[in-house]
């Protein structure tokens, strides 16, 4: 073979190495990057973020585990950035190694919703309003108003008594009755029977506790007058309205669903301002 032709072989093999060692470098010197977005405050996973490396161009988001990855990323220092519109963005110099997995704690950061009102009530509120009950229940702002013309509840109650609440107090030989009524519907003929034709009280809870459960059908029977005990009468009548934060009146079958069969007659619920067991 001539000097040409080696020459020429050689040539080609040296262009063939080159090339090769060209698309070499940049494959091994990209990895593959992964990780995950939490929030800092309680560790859980967010959906949702755009993950960036901004001098590269690349951009992903995370599923629903918090998870994103990158298939390609070179090596070295590089600058990583996320944003959420409900956390403070974050911009950060990271070190890009094989192996690694990224974790990226954001803080949750306030939104300024602009043109909206929030109206804050209590749940009972809410409740009753969703149910086109509003009459049956009092609120704080109510309940404030009355109170600076009586320092008892029991004046609250009389005063802005819901439809269909009876109060029922008088004095007798035996002592004070005092009984609490709901009649949002006429007793049919088989509970006069039962119960009678006198007062039939509701159950009173207060903080979630119930305080009075009415007596059973049969123990109606030998109850001429059914009467709340003297302590619970003499909280009602004696309990400062300037602590209560509201008063909600439940018909007989709402308190049934809530309460069984000791709520068969309605209930009123008490909410205190500085309860001790009130139920969530």
């Amino acid at each position: 073979m001539s000097n040409q032709g080696r020459g020429q072989r050689r040539r080609a093999g040296m262009a063939a190495v080159i090339a090769a060692l060209l698309c070499a470098v940049p494959t091994q010197a990209q990895i593959r990057v992964e990780g995950e977005v939490l929030d800092g405050r309680t560790g859980r996973p967010l959906q949702g973020v755009i993950v960036q490396f901004p001098d590269l161009g690349l951009a992903a988001l995370t599923d629903s585990m918090g998870y994103f990855q990158f298939d390609a990323v070179p090596r070295g220092s590089q600058v990583i950035s996320t944003y959420h519109f409900a956390y403070d963005a974050l911009s950060a110099v990271t070190p890009i190694v094989l192996g690694d997995v990224l974790a990226l704690n954001l803080t949750p950061r306030p939104i300024e919703l602009r043109g909206v009102a929030v109206d804050v009530r209590p749940r009972g509120e809410i409740e009753a309003l969703t149910t086109g009950r509003s009459s049956d229940f009092i609120g704080p702002e109510v309940i404030e108003r009355l109170a600076q013309r009586s320092g008892r509840v029991l004046d609250v109650l009389r005063a802005k008594a819901p439809p269909r609440l009876q109060i029922r107090q008088q004095n007798s030989a035996g002592g004070m009755q005092f009984c609490i009524q709901s009649s949002r519907r006429r007793p049919s003929i088989q509970e006069i029977r039962d119960l009678g034709s006198g007062c039939h009280p509701v159950l009173l809870v207060m903080d979630g506790v119930v305080i009075y459960a009415p007596p059973s059908t049969s123990d109606f029977v030998a109850l001429v007058a059914p009467s709340l005990p003297a302590d619970v009468a003499s909280m009602l009548l004696n309990q400062n309205p300037n602590e209560i934060e509201s008063i909600r009146v439940l018909t007989p079958t709402d308190a049934f669903f809530r309460y069984g069969d000791p709520g068969r007659l309605g209930a009123v619920e008490i909410v205190t301002k500085r309860p001790t067991g009130r139920r969530r």
